[in-house]
C-alpha cells in the first residue's frame, strides 16, 4: 500500500515521503497512529506543498544562522544550573536548554540538528559545542555557572 508519512520513521522513510508498506503495517499502525495517510493524489498535492513551506523555512533559517555564524561563535552563552560542591550538575545540558540560551542571549532561533553534542554537558564551567551549518564548522562557547 502507498502511504505518504507524516513523521521520520527509522527504516521506512522521512517526512512527507510516499512510500510503499505492507497493507497491514499501514492499516494497523501507522495510519491508525497518526503517522501516515493513505496516499492518494489529493494527499499527495497536499503535503508535496507542505514539505516545500517547511523547506524553504528550514532554509531561510540556515541562511540567517550562516550569516551571523561569527557574531554566534564569537560569544560566551551562559547558563546557570544547580551543581553540587564537586562541580557536577544535578540535571545534565542538554541541546534543548543550549538553544534555548543562544536565542535568549542572541536572539538567533538555531534548530538542534546544527548542534553537534556527544554527550550531555554534565560539570560546571566552560564547554565547546560543536556547531555545523551546512560546510561550515565553528564551535559554541558555553558557561555553565552553578545556582
Amino acid at each position: 500500500m502507498k502511504i505518504v508519512l507524516l513523521k521520520d520513521l527509522h527504516k521506512v522513510g522521512r517526512k512527507y515521503d510516499v512510500v510503499e508498506v505492507a497493507d497491514g503495517y499501514a492499516l494497523n499502525s501507522l495510519i491508525p497512529a497518526k503517522a501516515a495517510e493513505a496516499a492518494t493524489p489529493s494527499a499527495v498535492a497536499r503535503y508535496t506543498k507542505l514539505r516545500d513551506v517547511e523547506v524553504a523555512a528550514r532554509l531561510a533559517v540556515e541562511e540567517e544562522v550562516v550569516a551571523k555564524i561569527d557574531s554566534l561563535t564569537g560569544k560566551t552563552y551562559e547558563i546557570t544550573a544547580k551543581a553540587n560542591e564537586q562541580g557536577h550538575l544535578f540535571a545534565a545540558i542538554h541541546k534543548d536548554e543550549i538553544i534555548a540560551a543562544v536565542k535568549e542571549q542572541s536572539g538567533i532561533n538555531l534548530d538542534p540538528a546544527y548542534l553537534h553534542l556527544d554527550a550531555a554537558l554534565k560539570q560546571i564551567g566552560t564547554h565547546e559545542v560543536p556547531l555545523k551549518v551546512r560546510d561550515i564548522e565553528k564551535s559554541l562557547t558555553i558557561e555553565i555557572k552553578a545556582a
